[in-house]
Parts: C-alpha cells; sequence; structure tokens
C-alpha cells in the first residue's frame, strides 16, 4: 500500500500525461474493437432500429416510434442520415453512437481536470473510458452514449462560459443548451 501511494504521490506532469494518453487508447480501442465486433441486435435496439429504417425523416418527426419506442429527435434523424449515408446496416446504425462515445471519452479530460486534481481525475477519466457499461453503450443503437456526450458536453461548456458575459458568448452557450435537449 505504500509502494502504491508513494507511486501516485510522485506522478509528475510527464507521467500523468503519459498515463493519459495509454488510457485513452484503451478506452478507444475497447469502443472501436466493440463496433467492429458487430455483435447481433438485442430487441430493444431492433425495436428503435425498425422505426429508423422504415421511416422517413419526417415520420421521424411527427409520428409515434413503433413497438413504443422512445428516443430524443435529433438523435433518430442523425442515425436515419447515417443510414441514408451508408446503407441498411448495423453498422451504420451504430456509427453515431460511436461517435458519441469517443467524443465523450476525450471531452471528459479537461472537465475532469478542471474539477479534479491530477490522481482523482486520472481515476475519473479511467472509470469513463473502462467502464464496461459505458463501453458497451457506446456501440448500441441507443441514445445512451449520447445522453453522457450531452452532460459531458455541458459540464465542458459551463467550463468555457462562467466567466463570460458578452453577447456572442451567451447566444453560443445558449445554443448548445437548446441543441443538447435535441439529443438527450
Amino acid at each position: 500500500m505504500h509502494t502504491l501511494h508513494f507511486f501516485f504521490s510522485s506522478l509528475n506532469s510527464r507521467h500523468f500525461n503519459l498515463l493519459l494518453k495509454i488510457i485513452l487508447l484503451v478506452g478507444l480501442f475497447f469502443r472501436i474493437f466493440h463496433f467492429f465486433y458487430n455483435r447481433s441486435l438485442w430487441i430493444d435496439e431492433i425495436y428503435l432500429s425498425s422505426s429508423i429504417i422504415k421511416f422517413n425523416l419526417k415520420e421521424l418527426a411527427t409520428i409515434p416510434l413503433l413497438y413504443q419506442q422512445k428516443a430524443p429527435i435529433g438523435f433518430l434523424l442523425i442515425v436515419k442520415l447515417m443510414v441514408n449515408t451508408f446503407g441498411n446496416s448495423e453498422i451504420s446504425l451504430r456509427i453515431f453512437p460511436l461517435i458519441c462515445g469517443i467524443a465523450s471519452i476525450f471531452l471528459f479530460v479537461p472537465v475532469a481536470k478542471h474539477f479534479l486534481s491530477s490522481l482523482p481525475a486520472l481515476l475519473a477519466i479511467s472509470i469513463l473510458c473502462f467502464s464496461p457499461a459505458l463501453i458497451y453503450h457506446s456501440v448500441e443503437i441507443k441514445q445512451y452514449s449520447t445522453d453522457l456526450f450531452a452532460a459531458i458536453l455541458s459540464l465542458y461548456t459551463f467550463i468555457k462560459m462562467q466567466n463570460k458575459r458578452d453577447l456572442k458568448s451567451m447566444m453560443l452557450w445558449s445554443l448548445v443548451g437548446a441543441l443538447t435537449i435535441w439529443f438527450s
């Protein structure tokens, strides 16, 4: 225990940055691996995918989804655009959740560094990168990785905009907040 305490107390910025890069790369690898592993859809994903594939953009925005499914309109429209662009496949349905899952781990770094000191920040980033649930949801055709990204984006925007009072900054902060609701 004493050795572990010594290791972490002597963690300098060079070691911190090296550990951070390794953690981020492993987190990225896990998400990409599971994306290309291309596991079969489970029942809830099939229910939501049915509406995304069957409905056009207008129908996704205006009528109830099949099988009593619910998802934010922004998520549905982006996934539908991915399907329209890349074709009807499980991979194309999972691209947007993957992008949100990957973006979350990288956007979380400045958030964790802002609110925590080095070791707790590294631990928080590790939890986000290695959490089986978060890895799994990063390649699932549901809005869970989008919800995570929206929460982290809200914190990041707060950090960047909290002391700015000019009109441009306030408008940008408002726009991010308004768009977040469409995806979470």
